[in-house]
């Protein structure tokens, strides 16, 4: 099978971790002779994948869209198209079999304050195209599918369940690291890993950590896209919308900077796993997700605590985990600060059952890749008229 994945733009952090754990799982399937994957240098996708370890990856980069050209080169000899990311361009028939992941429904369940109701609906207008003109769709919870039918109506119902928030590695410890980052941090920290999106709930955070009792000796580690902005000082407001918001919270509730509240923004991804994995917990604060949360089972992976959200797509995430998890109202910042309270004062238990769940039977990425390969050979029948 020859594969193209096309991708506009997607989220550079955990967006991008996925789709390269994604590519290289599909690239050692024995039946796949290719995969192309063409996005933007902007996504800085080739610094994430090496071809040579992966020699059936192809990493173009190209800024037009090559949907415009049906007979593209890039597009002619594949047999299957699997838009990574539809979240955002308008649908453009690629005259293939296409194959799409609508990760989550997070625009239209919390839009963003401020948002002019035609942004919304312009959208709608376009996930509509996509949800209704491509071949197959998969989506990455029960929660995603749920949402969609109730956006979008029966059509989702046909959609496809593949679950994507898993381990994307074995994390093997490296002293090196471990070493060099307690030079660098205030250890036992908690840990946010998320952009500065308003749904990943910044706000709420740190204000239920402003209340936090012991804070002077746990501090806030937020990695993650556009995160470093917090660190601006008035009158010097970054131009970009929430971040001005979240500063002037920073200074109103009177948390210091590399004190108490550590921005490091995008961090390598080679030190993700050893940031998570040496953190007193981790705590995931969002408002909506898709399929689940990343870090979230990335730290259960690697035994450390986690405090989480208390929303319907994280309950289906975790329910074949078997670590004790300190739940909140993420809309609630008292909820939130008893949480990390209780999580504080209980610690040995939490770490304790953190630590035994660590080998929790999961699927592999290989697993994934050969579920997207059974549909993209469904899709493959079925645009031509066949089904199987």
């Amino acid at each position: 099978m020859k594969i193209l994945i096309w991708s506009y733009m997607f989220s550079i952090g955990g967006g991008g971790r996925l789709l390269s754990n994604l590519a290289t799982a599909l690239a050692r399937q024995p039946d796949v002779h290719y995969v192309r994957v063409v996005l933007s240098a902007q996504t800085g996708f080739k610094d994430r994948v090496s071809t040579l370890e992966h020699p059936k990856i192809d990493i173009v980069y190209s800024e037009e869209d090559i949907r415009n050209t049906p007979n593209h080169p890039y597009i002619a000899d594949c047999d299957v198209v699997y838009v990574f990311w539809p979240h955002g361009p308008a649908f453009v028939d690629f005259h293939k079999p296409t194959v799409i992941t609508f990760h989550d429904a997070t625009l239209f369940d919390y839009v963003p304050p401020f948002t002019p109701g035609s942004v919304v609906r312009e959208h709608w207008e376009k996930a509509k195209d996509w949800l209704e003109r491509s071949t197959h769709v998969v989506v990455s919870s029960e929660y995603v599918k749920s949402r969609l039918v109730a956006h979008f109506g029966p059509v989702c119902q046909s959609a496809f369940l593949i679950p994507h928030a898993i381990s994307p590695s074995k994390y093997f410890e490296n002293p090196s690291v471990d070493t060099t980052l307690t030079q660098l941090f205030p250890f036992p920290y908690f840990i946010y890993p998320a952009n500065t999106s308003p749904h990943k709930n910044h706000y709420n955070l740190l204000l239920a950590y402003s209340r936090y009792s012991r804070r002077s000796q746990h501090p806030l580690l937020l990695i993650g896209y556009n995160t470093e902005m917090l660190r601006s000082v008035p009158p010097y407001w970054p131009e970009l919308a929430s971040i001005p918001t979240l500063v002037s919270l920073i200074k109103r509730v009177g948390l210091q900077i590399d004190k108490d509240v550590f921005p490091l923004g995008l961090v390598q991804d080679q030190l993700v796993a050893p940031l998570i994995k040496n953190a007193f917990a981790l705590i995931m604060p969002s408002l909506a997700e898709g399929g689940g949360s990343y870090p979230v089972e990335e730290a259960l992976s690697m035994g450390t605590p986690v405090l989480c959200s208390d929303i319907p797509v994280m309950r289906e995430h975790l329910a074949r985990r078997s670590a004790e998890v300190a739940w909140f109202n993420p809309e609630s910042p008292d909820d939130m600060t008893r949480a990390m309270e209780s999580l504080t004062n209980n610690y040995a238990h939490f770490k304790q059952s953190a630590l035994q769940g660590m080998n929790d039977p999961t699927v592999s990425w290989d697993d994934i890749a050969k579920y997207y390969i059974a549909i993209f050979h469904s899709a493959h029948f079925h645009y031509r008229g066949f089904y199987l």
